[in-house]
């Protein structure tokens, strides 16, 4: 090879490096899924994990959430019997554990991305009456070939018990391995992810779901979902808006990492040529 090669394959390679000088790569760590959880999310796109949150820290997360709860929604997708509040981290710190759950952050470590970004995080409460909303997945506003690489990755962890009564997320196994054109019909089999207060449901972003139609008389369902997205794709929420910087400093790792104050390599998300961290710094 020669010299001019060898120069032109070192520069190349220092495209995918950490050029970061103080703040260098910071991956997420987490606890590592089991390998049957990580076989049924591969294969039917989604799996339940159970008793994620004791019942002090449900208790507490619950009652945050439903101080958050704004009015019922515009339209058949929010749900006109349905409530809900974004911006989340912006106004709690009692919903961090969610966005940053050590096991959920094993998932996403396993299957998505080492440094994914936060690209939504809200609260959804079905009231009752509510009809079952539109089929949906929540990576359909990403216009890539299906299936395909892994773009996203979504949470919706169950603040109230998950029945079919009140409105359990209904999804279509396997949904996430079809095609662009595919979309739900009557002849495909789908399930409700029946669930107790503190677990959560974790699918791949293209599994077709919606959220269940509420047909009792006075029961709830209240959930909070976080959605996450490849760090190099734009987030739903626009977070660098939505939340402070004043309040990110105070989080705690790795919630400032998964809203976007990280680089990824070699210098994707810098502000003014520097990595976002130092705006800590500089205020400090």
């Amino acid at each position: 090879m020669a010299q001019t090669d060898r120069l032109i394959l070192k520069d190349q390679n220092a495209l995918y490096e950490d050029i970061a000088g103080t703040h260098k790569k910071r991956a997420i760590e987490g606890i590592a899924p089991e390998a049957a959880d990580l076989e049924a999310l591969d294969r039917d796109g989604y799996v339940i994990v159970k008793g994620l949150l004791d019942p002090d820290r449900l208790a507490r997360v619950a009652e945050a959430t439903r101080a958050l709860l704004g009015p019922t929604g515009r339209n058949n997708f929010e749900g006109f019997k349905t409530q809900r509040a974004y911006a989340l981290l912006a106004k709690t710190r009692e919903l961090d554990i969610l966005a940053g759950h050590p096991q959920i952050l094993g998932f996403l470590k396993a299957r998505l991305h080492d440094e994914p970004l936060l690209s939504a995080f809200l609260a959804i409460n079905i009231c009752p009456g509510e009809a079952q909303q539109i089929p949906h997945h929540d990576d359909g506003f990403y216009k890539a070939p299906r299936p395909g690489p892994m773009l996203g990755l979504s949470v919706i962890w169950a603040l109230d018990p998950f029945t079919v009564e009140t409105g359990a997320t209904r999804v279509w196994p396997g949904s996430h391995l079809w095609d662009n054109d595919r979309m739900p019909t009557d002849d495909d089999p789908s399930i409700q992810a029946v669930m107790e207060a503190g677990d959560a449901i974790v699918f791949n972003g293209g599994l077709w779901h919606a959220g269940g139609a509420n047909h009792t008389e006075d029961r709830y369902r209240l959930a909070v979902t976080s959605q996450y997205c490849a760090p190099w794709l734009r987030t739903q929420e626009n977070m660098s808006l939505a939340v402070p910087p004043e309040t990110v400093a105070q989080m705690a790792d790795p919630l400032p990492s998964l809203l976007g104050y990280q680089i990824h390599p070699p210098f994707m998300g810098h502000v003014n040529g520097m990595h976002p961290r130092r705006l800590f710094d500089d205020a400090g």
